[in-house]
């Protein structure tokens, strides 16, 4: 099944993405008077409209939801820019990778959607875009686009991870020291996620292990 084109929420609250908090209240009140369901009584379109009001206001008013929204945004723009590109060469990938990492690095990393980073990487390294980097000349070039995404998902889940690395591996054409960073990395989300599974189980047991000595001591 197709990803769901995201919403343009700015758009439909009719404000720029650099709007502030004030803007978002004043623009969703006016629109939602103007668009609602009283005043519009007999038109769906205007219904359908002014639901779409408020699940944006809903994500732009909050303050962690309009930071993780705003991280989706900008990847599908990203993603849209490099569908449309016409001419795709090894020096414009570079300058893609460079600049998701440079976006990566002002990213909550504990709130990032990782689907839609591992889709603009797997975007930037399609298999158009392998055979133009693989038939290019400049080896060194191919080691910075890895370097760069390899920056860019370090935080990457496990599994997105994984299907990310052969890849990588593919292009750093055997080397031997990327070849190390690309199997070190996915070591390291490999034991992240064993970690995360873990988690619950570890507080539980100091929950326990606490409301035991907590006990004990109540009966001294």
């Amino acid at each position: 099944m197709p990803a769901q084109a995201l919403k343009d929420y700015y758009k439909i609250l009719e404000l720029p993405a650099e709007a502030t908090q004030e803007q978002i209240k004043k623009s969703y009140r006016a629109l939602a008077f103007q668009y609602h369901p009283d005043t519009n009584p007999d038109s769906q379109y205007a219904i359908a409209h002014f639901l779409e009001i408020q699940e944006a206001y809903s994500v732009l008013s909050d303050h962690q939801k309009r930071k993780k929204y705003d991280e989706e945004r900008w990847l599908s723009g990203m993603s849209k820019r490099a569908k449309d590109q016409a001419a795709v060469t090894p020096q414009w990938i570079y300058r893609e990778a460079k600049k998701l990492h440079q976006h990566m690095d002002m990213v909550d990393t504990y709130r990032m959607n990782h689907r839609a980073l591992y889709d603009y990487v797997m975007l930037l390294l399609q298999d158009s875009h392998m055979a133009i980097l693989e038939q290019g000349t400049d080896r060194e070039q191919n080691l910075l686009i890895v370097r760069e995404l390899l920056q860019s998902t370090r935080h990457l889940r496990y599994e997105y991870m994984q299907a990310i690395a052969p890849i990588l591996q593919q292009l750093s054409q055997q080397d031997e020291k990327m070849t190390d960073a690309i199997l070190n990395q996915v070591k390291t989300s490999r034991h992240r996620k064993q970690w995360a599974s873990f988690l619950p189980y570890f507080i539980a047991i100091i929950s326990i292990t606490l409301c035991i000595l907590m006990y004990l001591y109540s009966r001294r």
